[in-house]
C-alpha cells in the first residue's frame, strides 16, 4: 500500500507487519500527486491502497485503477475523495474523525488568551527593550480573564464541543448555536442553547467552529458582527469563508473589535495586500491549527487500524460509504 501521508511510528510498525508499505508523505515532497499519476504508481506497484491527507483521489484516479480497494483519508472529512466514484468502483473509504479536535481547541484558546490578555504586544515589549520601568506595563497593559467572559460558539462539532468544555473550565458562560443540534442537545454538551442572533448580541468572544459549505459561507458578515457587544473579540479557527474577512478587518478599524485572531483564510498562503494584515489588533498565524505530533499520532492509529480491519475481512470502524462493504465480506 502507498502513504501519501506521514505516518507515526507505532502504527506504521504495526501496519509493516501485515503489508508492503511505501510513505511517500507530502510534507517530505511538499508535492502533490496528479490523480491520473497516482493511478498510474498504484498500478505498476500493484498496490491496492493508499492513505491521503492533502492529495486527491478522483474519478479518473478509480477509472485507471481499477485493483483500488481501500482510501484511508487522514481528515476528519473525504472531501478530498470522490466518495461516489470509489462506491461505483466498489472501494472502502474511511476517514479521521476528531484527528484535530484537541489541537484546534487548544489553539482557539490559546489565541483567546493572547488577545485578552496582550500577550504579543507585551512580549514584544520586553523583546524590544521598552521595559524601563515596572509601573508602566501593570498599568497599561491591562487585561481581561478568559472566566469573566462571555463565550460563544458557533458549530458544536467535536472542535466547537472540546473548546466549550476548555472555556468552562476557565470559569466562562458558554453559549452555543448549532443548527444541526436540538436545544437538548446543546444542553446535553454543557453549553447555554441560543439563536444565532441572540449569541452574537450576548458573546465578549466569538469562536467560529462551522465547517467551510455554501450554506455558511459568509455567514458572519459586517451586519453578524455589528450584533456583537463594542469591544467583542472573536476567534476563527475552522470554516474558511465562514468569516467575512474584510468585514472583520473593518470592524477592528473602527474599533467595534477589540481583537481578532485568525488560523483560517479564504487562501493560504494569506494575500500580502489583504486588509487583515494591517488591521489593529489583529492576530494571524499560518493554518497551525492541527499542526501537533498528537494529531499525527491520532490519524496513524485510525486509518491504519481501520487498513487492517479492511485486510481481515472485518468492517472497518470509520466508513464514510458503508454500502460497499458487503462486497467485502
Amino acid at each position: 500500500m502507498l502513504s501519501l501521508v506521514e505516518l507515526a511510528a507505532a502504527p506504521l510498525a504495526r501496519l509493516r507487519q501485515a503489508a508492503r508499505v511505501e510513505v511517500r508523505a507530502w510534507t517530505d515532497t511538499q508535492e502533490l500527486m496528479d490523480p491520473r499519476s497516482l493511478a498510474a504508481e498504484l498500478n505498476a506497484k500493484e498496490m491496492s491502497a493508499v492513505f491521503v491527507e492533502a492529495d486527491f483521489v478522483l474519478t479518473e484516479t478509480f477509472e485507471a485503477a481499477p485493483g483500488l480497494r481501500f482510501v484511508g483519508v487522514c481528515r476528519g472529512d473525504a472531501g478530498h475523495v470522490d466518495v461516489e466514484a470509489a462506491t461505483r468502483a466498489g472501494a472502502v473509504v474511511t476517514h479521521a474523525p476528531g484527528r484535530n479536535a484537541a489541537a484546534v481547541a487548544e489553539l482557539t484558546i490559546g489565541l483567546a488568551l493572547a488577545m485578552l490578555r496582550g500577550i504579543p504586544a507585551a512580549a514584544a515589549y520586553v523583546a524590544g527593550r521598552r521595559w524601563e520601568d515596572p509601573v508602566t506595563p501593570y498599568l497599561h497593559m491591562r487585561g481581561a480573564e478568559l472566566g469573566r467572559q462571555v463565550v460563544g460558539v458557533i458549530g458544536l462539532g467535536r472542535i466547537g464541543r472540546r473548546t466549550a468544555r476548555l472555556a468552562q473550565a476557565f470559569g466562562a458562560r458558554v453559549l452555543a448555536a448549532d443548527p444541526a443540534l436540538t436545544a437538548a442537545q446543546i444542553q446535553a454538551a454543557g453549553c447555554e442553547p441560543a439563536a444565532l442572533n441572540a449569541l452574537l448580541e450576548t458573546a465578549t468572544l466569538l469562536t467560529v467552529h462551522c465547517p467551510a459549505m455554501e450554506a455558511t459561507r459568509g455567514m458572519i458578515d459586517a451586519p453578524a458582527l455589528a450584533r456583537l457587544p463594542h469591544g467583542a473579540r472573536l476567534v476563527v479557527t475552522t470554516g474558511e469563508g465562514v468569516v467575512d474577512e474584510r468585514a472583520a478587518a473593518a470592524a477592528l478599524r473602527s474599533g467595534r473589535l477589540a481583537g481578532a485572531a485568525f488560523d483560517v483564510f479564504e487562501t493560504h498562503p494569506i494575500r500580502p495586500d489583504h486588509p487583515l494584515l494591517d488591521a489593529p489588533n489583529a492576530l494571524l498565524l499560518p493554518h497551525l491549527g492541527g499542526a501537533t505530533d498528537a494529531t499525527v499520532a491520532r490519524y496513524s492509529r485510525m486509518v491504519v487500524e481501520d487498513y487492517l480491519a479492511f485486510l481481515a475481512g472485518a468492517r472497518p470502524r470509520r466508513l464514510v460509504n458503508p454500502q460497499v462493504f458487503p462486497a467485502h465480506d
